[in-house]
């Protein structure tokens, strides 16, 4: 007897061409996860892309099983590219192919979104405050980033640098360079990099980070960009104390056990991610307070309670993800036509 083929999927919001290291490792550990519990991948649809309009995505619904949205920080605040993918579980629907809106941050978002994502089949949201939002709901689930679903990834010391990371605005960005600059960082670390070598060529290196900065070169710390994802986990794992305004920024933090402090980012994703970690949001520090961040500010080792509470939150995050697996799995099984 001939064995079932595997269930065929397609991925939504792919978000691996960001030039982001913790989105290449959200899509790295989906797409792992979903080929553990034997599903196909057969289309791979890139984040603000107009699937409608997108070669080779007609041809991939018309034999899906599963479409899985990654929705990530693009589901808030009623954004035109959250509506692009919520359009698409009513298309879906109409070909019998059950959805599952995952990884998802949810945040003030108009009546019609809720309408459009009640058609979904699974929703999960990646952080409670989210999953508040969508309790009217009763397929919804919560569990952390993907981004943490590896668990820990303990990296070789000595942690003897202090760095500084970047934001998805402007004005933090800015800010938190200054703020690397007044307290003699060894380093600007971004979350988000570029894979250009002029970055790190002189005499462009400089400039180039200054106008992504915000700010003049002059006695700003040196830009050390991560090359992979692997890169920059080494690099945090050097880091006594990492002052970052990226999400991502603080989920690798945890699975480094690197001590961080933040600032607020363009959505409660920050905030959120500390109080379902169990972290004091006295680790959370106003934009217009990071130029009056002293040395003293910086000891801010975890303590013994925080240590235990990131401990039992990437156990979670190992041991739900792998649920959301099998049952993204189990859906797509019986999606199959």
């Amino acid at each position: 007897m001939s064995q079932p083929l595997a269930p065929r999927v397609i991925v939504m919001n792919d978000t691996s061409g960001r030039s982001h290291h913790g989105c290449a490792r959200v899509m790295r550990l989906l797409y792992q996860g979903l080929g553990r519990h034997g599903l196909q991948i057969i289309h791979r649809s890139m984040a603000r892309s107009e699937w409608s309009r997108e070669k080779g995505f007609a041809e991939a619904l018309e034999s899906a099983d599963l479409i899985v949205i990654n929705g990530e920080g693009t589901l808030h605040h009623g954004r035109a590219a959250g509506r692009t993918l919520l359009n698409v579980i009513p298309a879906a629907k109409a070909k019998g192919v059950p959805v599952a809106v995952i990884n998802a941050l949810w945040q003030d978002n108009p009546p019609e979104f809720l309408d459009l994502v009640s058609g979904a089949a699974l929703v999960a949201t990646r952080d409670q405050r989210s999953g508040s939002e969508l309790a009217k709901l009763d397929n919804v689930r919560t569990l952390p980033d993907l981004s943490l679903s590896a668990g820990t990834a303990p990296q070789l010391g000595p942690r003897d640098q202090f760095y500084c990371g970047d934001s998805v605005r402007w004005s933090t960005r800015r800010a938190l360079a200054l703020a690397g600059k007044h307290l003699k960082a060894d380093a600007l670390v971004p979350t988000k990099t570029r894979a250009s070598a002029l970055w790190m060529e002189k005499p462009f290196g400089p400039w180039l980070s200054a106008m992504y900065h915000g700010a003049a070169p002059f006695g700003l710390p040196p830009l050390q960009l991560a090359a992979t994802e692997a890169d920059y986990l080494r690099l945090l794992g050097r880091a006594r104390m990492y002052l970052t305004g990226r999400f991502h920024g603080i989920c690798l933090s945890l699975v480094t056990g690197t001590p961080f402090l933040t600032t607020g980012s363009n959505s409660w994703k920050i905030e959120a991610l500390l109080a379902d970690a169990g972290l004091p949001q006295s680790r959370a520090i106003a934009e217009e307070d990071l130029a009056t961040l002293s040395q003293d500010d910086l000891n801010r080792p975890f303590s013994v309670q925080e240590t235990q509470g990131i401990a039992t939150f990437l156990a979670k995050a190992q041991r739900e993800s792998e649920q959301l697996f099998a049952d993204l799995a189990a859906l797509a099984w019986r999606g199959q036509r």
